[in-house]
């Protein structure tokens, strides 16, 4: 909770002064965002191990695009709070997971519940179309990286339940992908835009830690609904 206060703080302190000055002879744009994730899966590369299902999830925090000097397109970037996870299981006799040795012992498929959360930074070109009818529309291609602030997982095998248990000791503390997004913006006011949009965020590291898991590679897929406002 206390890096979601930070954030906040740290949004409020920025708003008057991103919003009305420039940076480098660059125009600069600030801007809250509430994405809600619609799909949230954790993809495993080996054998014996199967996504089990998805889950929804949260992104939030401040936008900043800098501008091109003609104003159709800008590098944006910002600064956000990510909730994310997914449902993984563990075959029976696959040798595999935080608890393979219980499971073996007990012939049973091991089930994670995981949930993760991050501070994220991206980044990304963003190309515009001309204002028509007060609409502008957009695409991004670029990249992100998280910081892992938080970790759990409720872990199930046989009669065995676990839940909450803190896991940042067995992820990855850094996560970096792919970043893909389109959408529109309305002027509703001279300088205030409404954004929204779809975006995909496909990760291209390791969320596991392969020697507590010696699972190979887990990486996080996303998909996700833009919607936030530019001042």
């Amino acid at each position: 909770m206390k890096h979601v206060l930070y954030l906040v703080c740290a949004i409020a302190l920025s708003a008057p002064i991103f919003g009305q000055t420039e940076i480098g002879n660059r125009k600069v744009r600030l801007g809250f965002k509430l994405d809600p994730v619609f799909l949230n899966n954790l993809k495993p590369a080996d054998d014996g191990i199967k996504k089990d299902g998805a889950k929804f999830g949260v992104s939030y925090g401040v936008m900043a695009d800098f501008l091109f000097n003609d104003e159709k397109g800008a590098f944006a970037t910002g600064l956000e709070i990510v909730h994310a996870g997914g449902n993984l299981k563990y075959e029976a006799g696959s040798n595999k997971g935080l608890r393979r040795n219980e499971a073996t012992a007990a012939n049973a498929a091991q089930y994670y519940d995981i949930k993760l959360q991050y501070i994220q930074i991206p980044l990304s070109l963003k190309l515009k179309t001309e204002e028509k009818n007060k609409f502008t529309w957009w695409g991004q291609f670029g990249t992100y990286t998280g910081f892992l602030i938080g970790s759990r997982t409720d872990i199930r095998y046989g009669n065995v339940s676990e839940d909450k248990v803190k896991a940042n000791k067995y992820m990855v503390p850094l996560n970096m992908g792919l970043l893909l997004g389109a959408g529109g913006e309305y002027s509703i006011a001279e300088k205030t835009d409404l954004y929204f949009g779809l975006g995909f965020e496909s990760g291209f590291t390791d969320v596991t830690r392969n020697k507590r898991w010696d699972d190979d590679k887990v990486t996080l897929k996303r998909w996700a609904l833009r919607i936030g406002i530019f001042l």
